[in-house]
């Protein structure tokens, strides 16, 4: 079943649930049961969810073999709960009989779980449980993954003014020039600091002139070379109050990766608060702070003069939440809410020239191609991109909501 396909059928449960009991909402309870068992690691909540005598198959290699119903954890939440993510995929039900298809993801593995549902003694209850559980790639085997897929090397060239793209391929960089120095928004991970360094110099520009950086969100991707970067150049580092903490704890202890994916630690040299504006030279660039897919995430926002006209650019931080715990979440209880918000934030801004601290979330590749071909008209130049954005951006947030376990 499609994203949009499951949220339609999940929000006619909600619907449902809303009148009063039916067969629809009668399952999705037990499904919840189920969700609520495997959080708090409840015999008792898997007892009322199970009819007596259900089969719990778990898939080992080919063979399909009898197991306990708990995922061999009992007693209380695990010490990760904060990351581990429960959807329904599907549900289809039927007068007498009901299927649901689960996915319950933690740091180390995702297991799919297709349930078959009867009535017994009147009430909804699973009969079957066959489960397949696959392990997770190790974070270190994870981030050259990344790198290798997302780390490829693009020609860099001016967007429009004196505004650069000096990333790679999926994972973005800018640099503002001015004769005061230059700012450098986010430098990728440490590994890309070459390219990055090559890029700038194929401009005409110097690493060395770069005194201001500032960052999009603090994740290893995005400012994982901010330390060697200033100890190359002496720039000065700005950074939300929430993402500066995390960078002096090197990324560890994220709310959404734990201690996965972490960079050399550094004190940013200031913060930025919402609504400030950040000035070097001829360049002014305002913060808009847009929590949620990390709590400090941070849009800027500039104007930029482009063969006499002025230009709106936004630098959206990154607004996808979806993979993360988004219900019943004790480290981040509000990371919906605030994600929300921060899309509503967003759409007030006023775009001429959408970018991003991802490539593939503004087109750079197909842009960037067109621009090679002709500078007239400009394809970075178009009002509609953030706000088309952002509406694929909340339907993700929808679908997810939709699907993810209910809030207890």
């Amino acid at each position: 079943m499609s994203w949009g396909r499951a949220l339609a059928a999940l929000l006619v449960l909600a619907s449902a649930s809303a009148r009063g009991a039916s067969p629809d909402a009668e399952v999705r309870d037990i499904v919840e049961r189920l969700f609520r068992a495997d959080a708090l690691g409840s015999p008792e909540e898997l007892r009322q969810a199970f009819a007596p005598g259900a089969s719990v198959l778990e898939k080992r290699g080919t063979r399909w073999v009898k197991t306990d119903a708990l995922p061999a954890r009992s007693g209380g939440p695990a010490a990760d709960e904060s990351r581990r993510v429960r959807r329904v995929e599907s549900l289809k039900i039927g007068k007498s009989e009901a299927s649901a298809v689960l996915w319950f993801e933690s740091p180390t593995e995702r297991r799919r779980e297709q349930l078959t549902l009867r009535r017994v003694d009147g009430a909804w209850r699973i009969v079957q449980d066959r489960r397949e559980t696959t392990a997770k790639q190790p974070p270190a085997a994870q981030v050259r993954s990344f790198i290798s897929e997302y780390v490829k090397p693009v020609a860099p060239f001016r967007i429009l003014g004196n505004l650069h793209y000096v990333g790679a391929s999926g994972v973005s960089a800018f640099l503002l020039t001015t004769p005061a120095g230059h700012v450098l928004l986010d430098t990728g991970p440490v590994e890309m600091l070459p390219m990055l360094e090559r890029n700038i110099e194929a401009l005409g520009f110097r690493l060395a002139d770069v005194k201001l950086l500032l960052n999009s969100h603090a994740h290893y991707d995005h400012c994982g070379a901010f330390a060697e970067v200033r100890r190359r150049t002496g720039a000065r580092i700005l950074a939300s109050d929430a993402d500066a903490e995390q960078m002096k704890r090197g990324g560890l202890g994220d709310f959404a990766y734990g201690d996965d994916y972490h960079f050399e630690a550094f004190a940013p040299d200031g913060r930025v608060q919402d609504g400030e504006r950040v000035q070097l030279g001829d360049v002014s660039l305002l913060a808009t702070l847009t929590p949620g897919h990390t709590r400090g995430c941070t849009t800027w926002s500039t104007r930029i003069e482009d063969g006499g006209t002025i230009r709106d650019v936004v630098f959206l931080c990154g607004l996808v939440v979806s993979p993360f715990k988004l219900t019943n979440n004790p480290v981040y209880p509000a990371v919906g809410e605030d994600e929300r918000r921060s899309i509503a934030r967003v759409r007030a801004l006023k775009a001429d020239v959408f970018l991003a601290a991802h490539g593939f979330w503004f087109d750079l590749t197909g842009k960037a191609k067109r621009l090679a071909r002709s500078r007239v008209p400009n394809p970075f130049i178009d009002p509609g991109a953030l706000g088309r954005h952002l509406a694929e951006v909340e339907k993700d947030l929808d679908a997810a909501l939709a699907a993810q376990e209910r809030p207890r």
